[in-house]
């Protein structure tokens, strides 16, 4: 009787088929209860995985230098933070002193709007000032109504945050300890789709993560530059908000650039400025989304071309809303990294493509 991986199906005890019946329900019950643990900051531990990874190479340098890994962990780590703190919280500050100037003087905006309606669309005035009284009410109901949700949704997302950059200090920290564990749980049989996950799946993460930071950041200079050009209040804080809402490939900078352009038109009265920041904004929205960020993702990886990073980044964020600007593309490194490994080694000599060109040149012989 064979023994050990060769043993047949058959030739299992009752004794051995129990354990096993045991063991698959108990590896089920781990992976089902580990989702419902995980699952809402799923997307933020990989973020911080990836992201861990990226700055390796800082956090290097700096414990050369301080001799401390875990202090040069905290350092490197703060070298976001402080900055992302200190942009967000003056974005915040300006947007707010800029909305109670307009609740006070909603009246004020309502006969302007009305007067510029009537004048390039001929709608009557006193129809469309009422009619801007009643949308600014209910502005302000739903804007109640949005700060509840946020303050709702606000320890999921300080949650995520948490596990976000504490998952960014242990990849730091324990990266020698992690790659380790991991090797030594992975048997010798699947070290070829180990290398084809690590080149994938790595690979997309790595070069969606630079693209969409790259491509956030352009956007975010582009609406700034116009803004500074077009003299448009808040210009900082616009550009800092086109960043954060840009990153839904074909959605997002809208919010900004749309306003903004009712704002010159309506209240500049420059129908040429508006309609050059409107073609600007359309512009970087289109180019980025579907030509950029996929051209950067694909010069950061070696795994795919600019057709399937484009694939990824846009049906994983039609897919999966935000998270899938990361879930995109490690699906499509995760399935090629299968389907690499289920291949094999794949040579010319045994391929279908040498057997199509010996046909065809013995079809040209023959003529």
């Amino acid at each position: 009787m064979s023994s050990g991986d060769e043993r047949r199906v058959g030739e299992l005890t009752v004794g051995e088929a129990k354990r096993l019946v045991v063991y698959a329900a108990a590896t089920l019950l781990a992976l089902v209860l580990f989702a419902l643990l995980v699952g809402k900051v799923f997307v933020a531990l990989l973020l911080g995985a990836v992201a861990g990874a990226y700055l390796v190479p800082v956090q290097a340098w700096l414990e050369r230098r301080l001799r401390a890994r875990a202090g040069s962990a905290f350092v490197t780590i703060s070298l976001i933070i402080v900055p992302l703190v200190a942009v967000v919280g003056f974005g915040w500050h300006e947007l707010s002193d800029y909305t109670q100037g307009v609740t006070a003087r909603r009246d004020e905006i309502a006969d302007s709007i009305s007067r510029s309606l009537s004048r390039y669309l001929g709608v009557g005035y006193e129809q469309t000032r009422a009619t801007l009284q009643t949308a600014f009410s209910e502005l302000l109901v739903r804007s109640a109504k949005l700060f509840e949700e946020f303050r709702e949704g606000a320890a999921l997302l300080l949650t995520s945050a948490t596990v976000f950059f504490f998952t960014v200090f242990y990849v730091l920290t324990h990266r020698t300890k992690l790659t380790a564990y991991v090797k030594l749980r992975v048997p010798g049989e699947f070290l070829p789709l180990y290398e084809r996950l690590g080149t994938n799946v790595g690979g997309a993460l790595r070069g969606a993560l630079w693209a969409v930071f790259v491509d956030q950041s352009v956007k975010a200079l582009v609406i700034l530059a116009c803004n500074l050009a077009f003299r448009v209040p808040l210009a900082v804080a616009l550009a800092l908000a086109a960043f954060l809402v840009g990153f839904f490939p074909l959605l997002g900078v809208w919010a900004v650039y749309i306003p903004v352009s009712v704002y010159l038109l309506v209240f500049r009265d420059d129908p040429l400025a508006a309609g050059l920041y409107l073609a600007v904004g359309v512009a970087v929205t289109v180019g980025s989304s579907l030509f950029l960020r996929p051209l950067l993702a694909s010069q950061q990886t070696e795994a795919f071309n600019f057709y399937w990073m484009l694939v990824g980044l846009v049906a994983g964020v039609y897919a999966f809303g935000l998270p899938g600007v990361v879930l995109g593309p490690a699906i499509l490194g995760f399935a090629k990294a299968v389907m690499d490994t289920l291949a094999g080694e794949v040579t010319y000599e045994g391929s279908l493509l040498k057997e199509e060109r010996a046909q065809r040149d013995e079809e040209l012989i023959k003529q």
